[in-house]
């Protein structure tokens, strides 16, 4: 038997599940025996992540297998069925995991970051999706822990597996504080991040508000970061940022270095919000708004909704006016949320919990 941890994660890359792996393992105490697997079909990865070694696999059941602990251990799968597989049905990964478990007697813990997008009936995807939530169903049920970062994904897991624990983690911030972070904030400005997409969609959603706040001088400027998806996505994103005739206008920053992010995180008064209410605990964007303590407009907000959607701010209330104190009273209460339950050593002190590692006492 072993005592060797495996981490199998779709990428290391920047963004998304390569920097949760990266700063989860910043947080974790040091694992002697422990390594990474990434599948060759993602971007080439170096051959390490700090301490810790990284191996590729290509694409196949078999492939993976033999890269597991042959008796015992541990393996910890960040599970994106986009990540692993570009219809979004991994199903060379599940049989490998199953199969690993079955032989091995090792000890699996899964976290599902993103599970299935829910197509109708006449989709052409809609059968690919119900034979993936059936092997899903079987690897919750065959793993020793299972986490996953929304009530909402928790609750379709528990359909699929109603005897299997579910656990829930949000995902911490994808932007860290600077050492500087607590600057002066500059009235009026906006800061819209994340991919384009959903600056997009944010724009699109939130437009006649957004209007209404920049005709008021609610929001004089708008900036925005991220990197561009397409020209097309480029021409839409401008057209309707001019369309919204700030005062003080926009600024496209594109992609940015993670301390300059910062600083705008933390020397701006707003930041705009449209994405799904369910999504908010598995947004690295969302967290890092919070954990800079900014004053989130939203048109999910509303004071009788949980934490922490009771702590944004809609359109219609800043429009009907807020005093100082008031927003300064919400963005520290929405910083104290999020470092109560999605700070990084919170998270790594669940996961390292699920994996039944041993965290020092400070």
């Amino acid at each position: 038997m072993t005592d060797e941890i495996v981490i199998v994660s779709p990428e290391l890359s920047s963004g998304g599940i390569g920097d949760y792996t990266r700063r989860l393992l910043e947080h974790l105490p040091p694992v002697p025996a422990l390594r990474l697997i990434v599948p060759k079909t993602r971007n080439h990865p170096t051959p390490s992540l700090g301490r810790y070694p990284v191996e590729e696999v290509g694409a196949r059941a078999d492939a993976l297998r033999n890269k597991l602990p042959v008796r015992g251990g541990k393996v910890f799968v960040q599970y994106s069925g986009y990540g692993f597989q570009q219809f979004g049905y991994p199903r060379w990964l599940i049989n490998a995991l199953l199969d690993w478990k079955k032989e091995s007697q090792g000890f699996l813990a899964i976290m599902f970051h993103e599970i299935w997008t829910f197509w109708p009936g006449w989709n052409k995807n809609y059968l690919i999706q119900q034979l993936h939530r059936r092997e899903i169903g079987k690897l919750v049920r065959g793993s020793d822990k299972v986490l996953t970062s929304t009530s909402r994904q928790a609750e379709d897991l528990t359909v699929l597996a109603p005897r299997s624990e579910i656990r829930v983690v949000p995902v911490g911030s994808n932007i860290q504080r600077a050492s500087n972070a607590d600057g002066a904030r500059q009235s009026g400005v906006a800061v819209l991040f994340g991919l384009q997409f959903s600056r997009i969609r944010a724009l699109r959603r939130m437009e006649a508000e957004l209007k209404s706040l920049s005709d008021t001088n609610k929001i004089k400027k708008i900036v925005a970061i991220g990197a561009g998806g397409s020209p097309q996505g480029d021409r839409e994103e401008r057209a309707r940022l001019v369309t919204l005739g700030l005062s003080e206008g926009f600024d496209r920053r594109g992609p940015l270095p993670e301390n300059v992010i910062s600083e705008l995180l933390s020397t701006a008064a707003f930041a705009l919000w449209a994405q799904g209410e369910l999504s908010v605990t598995k947004s690295g964007t969302f967290m890092a708004f919070a954990s800079h303590s900014l004053n989130i407009i939203s048109c999910h907000a509303g004071a009788a909704k949980p934490e922490p959607l009771s702590l944004l701010i809609s359109p219609s209330e800043l429009l009907k006016g807020t005093t100082k104190a008031e927003l300064q009273s919400h963005a520290a209460r929405l910083r104290e949320w999020q470092e109560r339950i999605a700070a990084w050593p919170h998270i790594a002190s669940e996961i390292a919990r699920a994996l039944e590692i041993e965290i020092p006492k400070s």
